[in-house]
């Protein structure tokens, strides 16, 4: 983490914007992607089961596995946009009113996408596409019990997977916290020393 503050103002201006709009730019992809991956494959038509068109954009691939993938790829697209608001808006930057409110908001932001709608998605993705209900089970291979056939309900396993998800990232939330406190710490002891930059921030060597 130390590392992070010794970025020059001009790296982290060009990280934090290049991450901010790669974020974004990816999260309208996602967002199409998950629209039109979530369209039905067939339609009923006078009784008859056909192939289900749309005026454009007839070509993108629908189904379970694409749309799940849709979700994954707008988790890492809003992920990239909060970490580059946060290196272009608060990192190494003096505190402001003004900026503490910015900082609180993206803070709010990462809160509530990662505790609320990624969990909730999850939810409704396991319950409707992947139809992981009270009525479906998943068979334990019997080598791994001895032998004995046993069988868990889908929703248990959906609702142990959104447990496991709190549980971890309730740990790593502290966690992050307290490694960004030491940003400004400065390079421990054991690092290697800091090569000297340019007001450019390009490394300076030393001529013959």
């Amino acid at each position: 983490m130390y590392r992070l503050g010794e970025l020059s103002d001009a790296r982290r201006k060009l990280i934090g914007s290049s991450l901010l709009v790669g974020g974004l730019v990816g999260l309208v992809i996602g967002v199409i992607w998950l629209h039109w991956s979530s369209l039905p494959q067939t339609e009923m038509v006078g009784g008859v089961e056909v192939a289900y068109t749309v005026d454009y954009l007839n070509w993108w691939p629908r189904g379970t596995w694409w749309k799940g993938s849709a979700y994954l790829f707008i988790g890492g697209a809003t992920t990239f946009a909060l970490i580059g608001a946060s290196m272009l808006w608060v990192l190494n930057q003096k505190m402001t009113w003004a900026r503490a409110t910015t900082a609180a908001m993206i803070a709010w932001v990462a809160l509530v996408f990662f505790f609320g709608m990624v969990p909730s998605e999850w939810l409704n993705f396991a319950q409707t596409d992947l139809e992981w209900g009270n009525d479906t089970f998943f068979v334990i291979p019997p080598f791994l019990l001895l032998g004995n056939d046993v069988e868990i309900s889908y929703a248990v396993i959906k609702d142990s997977i959104s447990m496991g998800y709190h549980i971890v990232m309730l740990g790593l939330a502290p966690l992050l916290a307290i490694q960004l406190q030491k940003i400004k710490d400065g390079r421990p002891a054991g690092a290697e020393p800091a090569q000297p930059k340019s007001p450019y921030g390009r490394p300076l060597v030393r001529g013959d």
